[in-house]
């Protein structure tokens, strides 16, 4: 049933709501939250100004509705059990999810109350409706759903790495997770840590000496210690946990030390990997980070990171140690190849291989690099197949089939810090590029302008630029309308990134204005590029619009002295407009204007 609908019927029937006091309103409105009375027939006696928010109704348009019909019939429904025992003077909290008026989402805290007769003194104490008050929760929902991703996140870091136990603690000292095979060694279980404080739970003197290290780790201070159990030696670290570069928690990493190489690579492995997440490192240095902790860790000769540049391609974008000259830094591979990669490539799952002849181009590498054996885990963007991170072994039995469920959590990880840094990257491109032609944009030319100028003056290189404009465009803009003229603008784009070679930048300046910077070249040759890029506009009509002509301005960094290189560029290009259009003019070398 429409709510509106129902309410001029009701509305219609009903008598007018009853008079509450201003300062009585005032305060009812004054709640963040929905607050009502529906009386035992379920019909709306009392509501407050948030009903407008939810459901689009005034309490004046509310009174005498029955609950039904402002109720989705799936929330009435959900509803209708707590419904029949508050009628019965049972009072009821329950959560919900409801859409409010906007379309958009909310969880919230229901509360429904008796109001029995009489106060439930006296009488026959009968139920003559309830109070309902609706809490919106749903910032506090997400916060925990987030905290909950971030919790499961640490879980998954302790548990990938062997002799170690995490414990991560908020701004009360409670504890967050407890989690590690070497928790119990310390006399303790995570059920009995984890969600109290750790003076209710530890042993006094034990808590009193943890709380200021866990104090100064909330302040973004790192704390180091050590503690003897048995024969065995561990090192505590503990350090601040950031979000949105503030120390929000703190984390504590035990490591067995009795190995102390596996205690280097293992920490290595907690800390480097847990701040590659929480500071969003280029995926480049995360990469760089993993292959080395992974080839330490697992304490094999070899280990990389590995992207999919295609369905059948690969390019090794780090590897611990060096790349040998046996392998090429890029494969092209056939589904057949045996490699450990190639397995996940098409699989898609964890892969565990010895090497064998016959293996296929990637593999028959890897044994004439002298590896025998590898394994490798996929590494996954977004839900898709990103790469791998994999590791080898110059023995036939160096990788084991534990060794391969280990590094399949630690590709877990990668793919945290890896999704973070490609979701940055691509923001980042958003933000500098001019979506219509997909060349940079304004802001990101002066970007490269403010570095060209300054390598230019270090290196004491050569730097032109060439301002280019679309002759007449307006007329195309009013001949065939903005869509085609914009059709015009990606297609002319398109010509001058064509034209232009590697390490030059072709930027859109705004409207119908081009720049294009040119590192290492002088005023002449930047003057032979301008035309090129002439001829190349002119070359070719452009659909039905036909013809389209550039005018071009030239100058070198040299030439402009005290003035702007643009700006010189930009007179060349009035002088070309003036001159006629459909030409190329370059700033006087000789430092004379153009005119």
């Amino acid at each position: 049933m429409n709510i509106h609908s129902a309410l001029t019927r009701e509305n219609a029937r009903q008598p007018s709501l009853p008079e509450v006091p201003a300062q009585m309103r005032a305060v009812l409105n004054g709640i963040p939250a929905m607050v009502g009375y529906w009386d035992s027939g379920l019909r709306n006696r009392l509501a407050n100004d948030a009903y407008r928010e939810w459901f689009g109704v005034t309490p004046e348009e509310l009174h005498g509705i029955h609950i039904r019909d402002l109720l989705s019939d799936a929330v009435y429904e959900a509803n209708y059990p707590h419904i029949s025992k508050v009628l019965d003077g049972e009072p009821q909290l329950f959560k919900r999810t409801l859409t409010d008026a906007a379309g958009a989402t909310r969880f919230a805290e229901v509360s429904y109350m008796p109001d029995l007769r009489n106060g439930g003194e006296g009488g026959d104490g009968g139920v003559q409706g309830f109070f309902v008050m609706v809490t919106d929760v749903t910032e506090r929902v997400l916060a925990e759903r987030r905290q909950q991703r971030d919790t499961d996140r640490y879980r998954a870091l302790a548990r990938s790495i062997p002799g170690v136990f995490v414990l991560l603690f908020d701004s009360e000292l409670r504890y967050l997770i407890a989690e590690g095979q070497e928790l119990e060694a310390f006399g303790y279980r995570a059920d009995e840590l984890e969600g109290r404080r750790i003076h209710e739970v530890l042993d006094g003197a034990l808590a009193n000496e943890l709380e200021p290290r866990y104090r100064a780790a909330l302040s973004g201070q790192e704390v180091s210690w050590s503690r003897q159990i048995g024969p065995r030696t561990y090192r505590l670290k503990a350090g601040p946990v950031y979000s949105d570069d503030d120390a929000t928690a703190g984390m504590v990493v035990a490591v067995d030390v009795t190995d102390r190489l596996r205690q280097e690579q293992t920490w290595a492995a907690l800390h480097e990997i847990a701040t590659a997440v929480a500071r969003n490192a280029a995926p480049a240095d995360i990469a760089e980070q993993v292959a080395f902790i992974v080839r330490d860790l697992f304490q094999v000769d070899s280990a990389a990171v590995v992207r999919f540049t295609g369905a059948l391609s690969a390019e090794i974008v780090a590897m611990a140690p060096e790349l040998p000259p046996t392998l090429s830094r890029t494969h092209v591979f056939s589904p057949t190849d045996t490699s450990a990669t190639v397995r996940v490539a098409v699989t898609g799952k964890p892969a565990l291989v010895v090497y064998g002849p016959e293996g296929g181009p990637a593999a028959e590498q890897m044994r004439a690099g002298g590896f025998q054996s590898a394994a490798a885990a996929p590494i996954r963007v977004h839900g898709s197949l990103w790469g791998v991170v994999t590791l080898t072994s110059k023995s036939s039995t160096g990788v084991t089939e534990a060794m391969l469920e280990r590094l399949a959590q630690f590709a877990e990880l990668v793919e945290i810090a890896i999704g973070n840094t490609e979701a940055r990257a691509s923001l980042e491109l958003q933000a500098t590029t001019d979506q219509l032609s997909g060349l940079p944009n304004r802001r990101a030319l002066e970007q490269h302008l403010s570095h060209e100028i300054e390598l230019a003056a270090t290196r004491g290189t050569r730097l032109s630029a060439v301002v280019l404009d679309i002759d007449h465009f307006k007329k195309v803009n009013d001949t065939f309308g903005h869509l085609m003229g914009d059709v015009v603008l990606a297609d002319v784009a398109a010509r001058l990134r064509g034209v232009a070679r590697q390490g030059e930048i072709v930027a859109r300046f705004g409207g119908e204005e081009f720049v294009w910077l040119l590192p290492g070249t002088d005023g002449p040759e930047a003057l032979l590029a301008a035309e090129r890029a002439r001829a190349a506009i002119e070359s070719e009509p452009f659909g039905e619009v036909g013809s389209i002509t550039v005018s071009a301005g030239v100058c070198e960094l040299g030439d402009a002295g005290s003035h702007s290189l643009l700006a010189c560029a930009d007179r060349a290009l009035y002088a070309a407009k003036h001159a006629g259009r459909n030409r190329s003019e370059r700033y006087g070398a000789s430092r004379q204007d153009v005119t």
